[in-house]
């Protein structure tokens, strides 16, 4: 008996699957009628819903890059295209060509959380509404769904969001960018690009919500709500205390540099910003940058400990041997026991490495866990809450489809 080859087998599939989302979309979503069209023929099926002057909303499957993808096009000029992950469920793309279709049918926008290519409503969503019923320009939401297109639309790009990144929304006032996101092991962050440095800046939410300078990096979410966020963004750079010094985007330094991760880039500089010579310079760059996250309180100690903190017992010993778990299980002891009213939480300063073990052992213990370049005095993540911390790695008009 013979089977059909594997690429007759595969396109057997994926007709069978645009049926069963046709099926699909009219049990779901009566009020669509007979708009509902499956184009069956041909190698590159696709579902759509007519819309008058013979448009329509598509659903296909697309390959941008490397990637296969599923792709919703709205045909209102200028709109984006959204993209989804090839095992989204059947029920989220026939709601989602549903959404598109019904808001073009009746000539009003997509309705959230559609409109910011998400599935569910959640805070991220909530924050593009309110920025966007006061006018300002939401460029990118990033939640559940955290794929998107850039580059030229008659070729787009297809661009993954860092998992490390949290969720987030990038929004533009005049010609500042602003990125607000949620990290689950620090709660808000928000961060500004200016342009002309080609640098993010973080802001000092507690400075900038009347809290005063917190000690600890980000804020959690349980502390603020969305919609005060939302204000703290619209009222714009004169509420916004900024919180250490600028980090600047980095640039790959290598010809295969497109190959090349953000975290990557992150670790290779083409013009680095710090060039320390000496102790001294790498005391003040450490110290730049450890403010720049978001520690509050870190400033120049003494000969017993180059950096004091009332909140946090940092170690920095020059090592250059790998950190293990027991390393790491004792140094978190010695900082507990140097609080004197609590215990203190640790940051770890190291010309070595970690081990996989000891970077785990580090989140779970809330610590922060960072190698230093002694070349240029840049501190690199080696623990997941560290690399949190990180300010934004490339500049947001990177990923602007054209």
């Amino acid at each position: 008996m013979s089977f059909p080859p594997g690429d007759m087998g595969a396109a057997v599939g994926t007709h069978l699957h645009f049926q069963r989302l046709e099926r699909l979309l009219h049990e779901r979503h009566l009020d669509l009628g007979d708009r509902v069209h499956l184009n069956s023929t041909g190698s590159q099926p696709y579902l759509m819903v007519k819309l008058p002057g013979d448009r329509g909303v598509v659903l296909s499957q697309s390959r941008l890059g490397h990637a296969l993808v599923w792709l919703i096009v709205d045909p209102v000029l200028g709109s984006e295209p959204s993209i989804w992950p090839l095992d989204t469920s059947s029920e989220v793309l026939v709601d989602a060509i549903h959404a598109h279709a019904t808001a073009r049918l009746a000539g009003v926008p997509v309705a959230s959380p559609w409109r910011w290519h998400e599935s569910e409503p959640s805070d991220m969503t909530e924050l593009a509404d309110l920025l966007s019923e006061r006018g300002v320009h939401v460029q990118r939401v990033a939640a559940g769904n955290r794929y998107f297109a850039y580059g030229p639309r008659y070729e787009p790009k297809l661009h993954i969001a860092d998992g490390h990144e949290g969720a987030y929304v990038e929004a533009r006032l005049s010609d500042i960018f602003v990125r607000v996101s949620i990290k689950a092991s620090v709660g808000w962050l928000v961060d500004i690009y200016d342009p002309e440095r080609e640098a993010w800046t973080r802001v000092d939410l507690g400075g900038s919500l009347g809290r005063g300078k917190l000690p600890t990096p980000g804020m959690p979410r349980a502390d603020v709500p969305v919609s005060r966020i939302a204000d703290l963004i619209c009222d714009g750079p004169k509420a916004w205390v900024e919180s250490g010094v600028p980090w600047e985007t980095s640039k790959p330094s290598r010809a295969s540099a497109e190959t090349w991760s953000d975290v990557e880039e992150s670790l290779f500089l083409t013009e680095p910003a710090l060039r320390p010579a000496g102790a001294r310079e790498h005391l003040d760059a450490v110290l730049e940058q450890l403010a720049t996250f978001g520690f509050g309180d870190i400033r120049e100690g003494g000969p017993d400990s180059l950096i004091h903190s009332d909140t946090y017992h940092v170690d920095w010993s020059g090592r250059t041997k790998d950190l293990s778990t027991s390393e790491i299980q004792r140094l978190n002891g010695l900082a507990a026991a140097a609080g004197e009213d609590l215990p203190k939480r640790l940051i770890v300063i190291t010309n070595g490495r970690i081990s996989g073990p000891a970077a785990e052992f580090a989140d779970k213990a809330k610590a922060f866990v960072y190698g230093l370049n002694p070349a240029t005095g840049r501190l690199n993540p080696l623990n997941s809450r560290a690399r949190d911390l990180l300010p934004p790695l490339t500049e947001p008009s990177r990923y602007i489809l054209e």
